[in-house]
């Protein structure tokens, strides 16, 4: 018979404590449910849409038929046609070809750092779970890194296929810059980033919200809606206070940042550079990973 005391008991305790074995068991629950392979689907849909529609846009932007725009407005259009033909101009369609589906692509990434969570209560697994490892913190970690570690999956799964499709499509284009450019490269890498960095804030929203349909709406509404909410709130203010500076400010939106990180120059007009985008996402991330280690470890289930 074990006892509470012996060599065997401790050594199974050891393991269930051991991060590396906490981390493979919260990959294990997201790989035996169908969600992650839907989302996962998910993705591949969206990158090829936003191939298609890019694709479609740079070749106009590239080639535009002035003869279908009006008078004064043809100066303008053959003017963008020949600044997206400079190198400059080429390596920016080459990032944004290798970036397809990103601003879906993180949201689903988000998604399953949500239910990473959330699942645990919805299906009252939560308490075995604790009771297997009470150092909550970790736990939490743990569903970090596995989020991590699936967000990651999402990239690669989406940057493959625009790997196989852009360099077809700037052949076809006469696009002279290679997708292992730095640009293309830099903008592929940082688009890592932003699809971990969304995993992170997905943990940290469901570590806030018990229902998983509250946690779910609520990281849709603050992706898209605060997003749109923010841009709404600066034009109006730029209306009474005509500085440059508050064009720019909308880059404190989570969705808007993570656009800014992964796109050489400017991603709008006034945006800022890249490096901002990429810092107000590691805020936001730092700042929900540490929400959702603090709520895990207070929260009674």
């Amino acid at each position: 018979m074990t006892t509470l005391d012996s060599p065997a008991l401790a050594r199974d305790q050891h393991t269930r404590t051991n991060p590396v074995w906490q981390v493979q068991a919260e990959i294990m629950k997201i790989r035996t449910t169908k969600l992650w392979w839907l989302l996962l689907i998910g993705v591949v849909v969206v990158t090829a849409w936003a191939l298609l529609r890019n694709g479609a846009s740079h070749h106009y932007e590239m080639y535009p038929p002035l003869d279908q725009f009006p008078a004064d407005e043809r100066a303008q259009a053959a003017a963008q046609a020949v600044q997206a033909k400079t190198h400059a101009g080429q390596a920016a369609i080459a990032a944004d070809m290798m970036t397809s589906g990103q601003f879906f692509g993180v949201l689903l990434a988000m998604l399953l750092g949500v239910l990473t969570v959330t699942n645990e209560y919805a299906h009252q697994t939560a308490t075995a779970t604790f009771l297997i490892n009470p150092h909550r913190g970790a736990v939490i970690a743990a569903k970090f890194a596995a989020a991590v570690a699936v967000g990651a999956l999402f990239w690669a799964v989406s940057t493959a296929i625009n790997l196989i499709v852009t360099p077809i499509y700037d052949s076809s284009q006469h696009i002279s810059v290679s997708v292992v450019d730095w640009i293309p490269v830099r903008s592929t890498l940082l688009n890592l980033l932003a699809f971990i960095m969304w995993a992170i804030l997905g943990v940290g929203l469901g570590s806030l919200f018990r229902s998983q349909v509250t946690a779910v709406v609520v990281a849709v509404a603050v992706y898209l809606g605060g997003a749109a909410a923010v841009l709404a709130a600066f034009n109006l203010i730029y209306l009474a206070y005509h500085h440059t500076w508050v064009l720019a400010a909308p880059v404190i939106a989570p969705a808007i940042a993570s656009l800014v990180m992964i796109t050489p120059g400017r991603a709008f007009d006034h945006a800022p550079p890249q490096w901002v985008g990429l810092l107000v996402m590691i805020g936001y991330a730092a700042l929900l990973g540490t929400v959702g280690v603090v709520r895990t470890r207070r929260r009674d289930i």
